[in-house]
């Protein structure tokens, strides 16, 4: 059967059978399953990033490097994680921002998490500032959509919840490409390691277990390969950072070296929390794929609204995935999402100039960072009344 199909030259009379491909454009969705790690090493070509499987692997590949201690954090807390270890030129703080900005290619290197632990753990605070504001520009980039943890300066030099809060500020993340993490853990050889690396393995290990749409935080996931941390965090410390975007770690009776902060750097109410970047990034790059891949690009915008239908119903079978898995919010799919591409919102001018416009209006699931909970001491047969009830 013919794959293309011109009537116009079948000149003999007869009947002409041809399949093709129409409706919904099948997708998969996106991966957000990897970290990418900017560091100096002895050996290994710089700008590259190069996968690494263990910190023998990264040994191996690159030599010594002050980064082995970061590489050990990763695996210990996500043994078979997928880790790429990007060189850098050098240890100033431009060779850090020029491996950030000329290691990578969104059509090649899926989403996932940057980070950066030498360059926090070495170079001055005006450095740090600088090799921040380049990962979250790159994380930020259209194409990218990827999100970076920022590690605070080393413990020497920010060693309280105060000093993290005036530090942390220097950082801006409009739309939540980034998030800051203090302070330094210790090791069990002693080693006191920047948490970036930790905690970005814990994050891809909750995304295996329990989905994308869940927090790099809580007691679930305590940091492993760790026995303490390098500044003791107290509740009523917390209590004042938390809400300017200072995630903190924290060593809790019971449960060990615990990530218990998620938020971006973000001012907006929109973008507050870690979880809810992800899960927008990995439905904006899934329907990027569908489409992109789905051959739908210079296709005819016909006048019966076929076209815009398809894209339509492409989208909603996207979002329907995402509420149905729990990263979208609503007690019914029309509560989670919605989607307009007809008429209303493709006007003649944007069709004549080769534009369609398919707009989706979603609501990433919140996060519970607390929970209330109130008990109510009452008189002996009076607790349905007391309640209200029936």
């Amino acid at each position: 059967m013919p794959q293309t199909l011109n009537i116009n030259q079948l000149t003999a009379p007869g009947t002409y059978v041809l399949e093709d491909v129409a409706g919904i454009i099948p997708a998969d969705i996106a991966s957000f399953n990897r970290c990418y790690l900017i560091g100096s090493s002895a050996s290994g070509t710089a700008k590259t990033p190069t996968q690494v499987t263990s910190a023998d692997d990264f040994v191996t590949k690159f030599g010594a490097s002050p980064s082995l201690n970061s590489v050990k954090l990763f695996f210990n807390n996500l043994t078979n994680g997928i880790l790429f270890f990007v060189k850098a030129a050098g240890v100033t703080a431009a060779d850090f921002i020029d491996a950030i900005e000329d290691s990578f290619d969104p059509d090649v290197h899926e989403q996932g998490i940057l980070i950066a632990p030498e360059a926090f753990q070495n170079l001055a605070t005006s450095d740090r500032t600088s090799v921040a504001t380049a990962m979250h520009d790159l994380c930020a980039t259209e194409g990218f959509d990827w999100i970076a943890f920022v590690d605070s300066g080393p413990s020497p030099t920010i060693d309280t919840p105060a000093e993290a809060q005036t530090e942390s500020a220097n950082y801006t993340a409009e739309r939540g490409h980034l998030a800051y993490f203090f302070p330094y853990v210790k090791d069990l050889s002693d080693n006191i390691v920047p948490p970036s690396a930790g905690v970005a393995a814990i994050a891809l290990r909750r995304y295996r277990v329990e989905g994308f749409q869940q927090p790099p935080a809580g007691v679930k996931y305590p940091m492993r390969g760790v026995k303490d941390v390098a500044v003791t965090v107290k509740k009523s410390e917390q209590a004042t950072v938390n809400p300017n975007g200072v995630n903190c770690i924290r060593k809790l009776p019971g449960f060990g070296v615990v990530v218990y902060g998620s938020r971006t750097r973000s001012a907006s109410p929109y973008y507050k929390f870690v979880n809810t970047r992800i899960i927008l990034s990995v439905f904006n790059r899934t329907l990027f794929t569908a489409f992109e891949d789905g051959g739908i690009i210079f296709s005819a915008v016909d006048g019966q609204g076929v076209l815009f239908t398809r894209i339509r119903q492409t989208a909603e079978a996207i979002a329907y995935r995402f509420w149905d898995g729990g990263a979208f919010f609503g007690a019914q799919p029309k509560d989670a999402f919605l989607v307009r591409c007809d008429r209303t919102n493709n006007t003649a001018l944007d069709l004549e100039s080769g534009i369609v416009r398919c707009d989706i209006y979603v609501a990433p699931v919140p996060t519970l960072e607390r929970l209330l909970i109130t008990t109510y001491r009452v008189a002996i047969d009076q607790v349905q009344q007391a309640a209200g009830a029936a």
